[in-house]
């Protein structure tokens, strides 16, 4: 027998989603969710936005509203609590639409994760674990711009939000009488502040094998992350769209000069060098003149084999961190945490914390790792 969500609301006009957002003001929380569509275009296109209120579900159509003050207002009403699942997506096509994004925000996944649930759990199998609830997943992929929606898309979409404020009850009561409340509301506060960053300078140090180029070559991939980033905004397009990411190396590395160069660049279509072509060349060429003391410093090399051993251990180490604090690792364990570590330990002989290690994590992981590790170090390891 299949699922039944109650009857949605439909808001399909301004004053009805005013006198909906003063009515959800009242309330200690509000479950959100929304569809989107993110095939063709830099920013997701959104289909809908759900609101869990209550007993109720409301179905706000985003091809219909114009006036989004109203929802900005409750987004950043502090008496209201924000109820999401895996939500960084969902904040994109919110700030978006209203300008500001939820807060203060609750996003089930994290509050399952903090509860030692599992890490990044589906929301299906988080409302199997906790309610014993089956929730069919057979629109994931529908278009959510079409009109009228079917009634599989309506059933699908209202039943994300139906029982989200009972999942988000049950984890904040196992986490309430906790320190693990306070680490949770850090990470979905740290969550809201970086929604939809626009810093193009930084792009090329993510490019694979960069630290492989000299500083004039890197002044040019330089040029040409920060050309595919802003251009991938302006005309709303995915970057590969603009300049495919298994050329920018060979760009850097090769600095063709012609149009019939280009076409000997790994991924570089047809299409793009037709829009882009002359663009891309203009850009090599100027960035390969930038004088020496405006380069990019050189990268630093893969870690060399004597560090691997050290990763293990601070694997190890966070591992026994993580088990101790019953969370999962992968939760404790910010992105490239090891490396900077290893580096700090290369370049001074000893091991310091990097500074993008940062909130709950830096004090929980902080002092006992580094004191152990260079507790280590002085032993010979």
């Amino acid at each position: 027998m299949p699922l039944l969500p109650p009857e949605p609301v439909w808001i399909i006009n301004n004053q009805t989603l005013e006198d909906y957002c003063q009515q959800w003001s009242a309330l200690d929380a509000i479950a959100l969710d929304t569809e989107f569509i993110r095939t063709d275009t830099f920013y997701p296109l959104p289909g809908l936005i759900q609101v869990g209120a209550g007993a109720d579900v409301f179905l706000i159509d985003p091809l219909e509203i114009s006036q989004w003050s109203p929802l900005a207002k409750l987004f950043e009403n502090p008496n209201v609590i924000k109820v999401l699942h895996a939500c960084s997506e969902d904040l994109e096509v919110f700030k978006l639409l209203t300008g500001t994004v939820p807060r203060p925000l609750f996003d089930t996944q994290l509050a399952a994760a903090f509860a030692n649930l599992g890490f990044s759990m589906g929301y299906q199998a988080l409302l199997k674990h906790i309610l014993n609830i089956d929730l069919p997943k057979d629109e994931t992929r529908s278009n959510w711009r079409q009109r009228p929606l079917t009634e599989a898309q309506i059933r699908y979409a209202s039943l994300d939000v139906t029982h989200l404020l009972e999942v988000y009850q049950h984890l904040n009561q196992l986490l309430v009488q906790t320190p693990k409340k306070a680490w949770l509301d850090d990470e979905c506060l740290s969550l809201t502040l970086n929604v939809l960053p626009y810093d193009p300078d930084n792009a090329w140090q993510d490019v694979k094998r960069a630290w492989q180029l000299r500083p004039q070559q890197l002044a040019v991939l330089k040029a040409l992350c920060y050309f595919r980033e802003t251009a991938a905004r302006e005309e709303d397009v995915p970057r590969n769209r603009i300049i495919p990411k298994g050329s920018l190396w060979p760009l850097a590395r090769f600095q063709p000069k012609a149009i019939n160069a280009l076409r000997e660049i790994p991924d570089m279509r047809s299409s793009i060098i037709r829009h882009h072509g002359e663009q891309i060349l203009d850009i090599i060429n100027a960035a390969s003149q930038i004088p020496a003391e405006q380069r990019p410093g050189s990268l630093p090399p893969p870690l060399p084999k004597n560090a691997k051993d050290w990763g293990k251990q601070i694997k190890a180490l966070i591992s026994q961190q993580a088990v101790e604090l019953e969370i999962p690792l992968e939760l404790l364990t910010p992105n490239k945490l090891t490396s900077p570590l290893l580096r700090s330990w290369l370049d001074n002989g000893h091991f310091s914390l990097p500074d993008t290690l940062t909130g709950w994590r830096r004090d929980i992981i902080g002092p006992p790792l580094i004191n152990q590790l260079n507790a280590m170090e002085e032993k010979g390891h």
